[in-house]
């Protein structure tokens, strides 16, 4: 489980084991590319897919080669750590392992401490930001990639350039003009009658801002009622809000 092929190694199938390794590298690797380049979900289905099953595969394999073995000389002590121990650095340092990924693209949880999103989300409320709903981390890259850019009246966590962190509604994209008149939201000279975020609606105004190539424009939010807005650049983007319950 946390080092794909290691079953086969350790039970003196290298070949096979060495090559279940590979398979995973490059799946893991394509999983990446993914992110880069656009791949359609049926292209998505083959390469992920295939790998996954014949990942699952290597499970049945090796349970029938132990059963065909008459015998079976057991490993000491020591090669069983050395090879736990591989697949664990094999985890923490691998850009491709599994727990590796997560520790940078996994979601941050975090705890409201205010009112400020009531009656959206009560003060006390465990929430998370979904890093990975935007940007990924890779590797050889010297800041996030942004694979999706957040849809109009998502609630983002941001941070600022002092490191300070705020929950916000996405109001506008890059390019455009917005203006808020008693809470409704004026793209382009254009109402949106889509509603903002969990279908309630807020008070304020707000005269007409430009957003620029690189940015969002965010509202903080005080009781439902529009607080400020912001033009934050997408390298402050953290990542999606949500409860990690619901």
């Amino acid at each position: 489980m946390l080092l794909p092929g290691a079953g086969h190694i350790y039970f003196r199938e290298y070949v096979f084991g060495v090559f279940v390794l590979l398979v995973w590298i490059i799946a893991a690797s394509l999983f990446y590319l993914s992110f880069v380049i656009y791949v359609n979900q049926s292209a998505k289905f083959i390469l992920f897919g295939l790998p996954l099953v014949f990942y699952l595969f290597t499970f049945f394999d090796l349970n029938q080669s132990l059963t065909k073995k008459k015998e079976f000389k057991k490993r000491g002590a020591s090669f069983s750590i050395a090879v736990y121990g591989l697949a664990l650095i094999y985890q923490l340092l691998a850009p491709v392992a599994p727990i590796n990924f997560m520790m940078a693209n996994g979601p941050i949880p975090f705890v409201l401490d205010d009112h400020r999103l009531s009656p959206l989300y009560l003060q006390g409320t465990l929430m998370k930001a979904s890093r990975l709903a935007y940007q990924v981390e890779i590797v050889g890259f010297s800041r996030p990639i942004l694979h999706h850019m957040p849809d109009r009246y998502d609630l983002v966590r941001i941070k600022s350039e002092n490191g300070t962190k705020a929950n916000a509604v996405v109001l506008g994209l890059p390019l455009e003009q917005i203006e808020i008149i008693e809470g409704n939201v004026i793209i382009n000279g254009m109402p949106d009658f889509e509603g903002w975020i969990g279908g309630l609606s807020f008070t304020g105004d707000w005269p007409i801002t430009t957003v620029g190539a690189g940015e969002l424009l965010v509202a903080t939010l005080n009781l439902g009622t529009i607080d400020e807005l912001y033009r934050v650049p997408l390298s402050q983007l953290i990542g999606k809000v949500k409860p990690v319950f619901e």
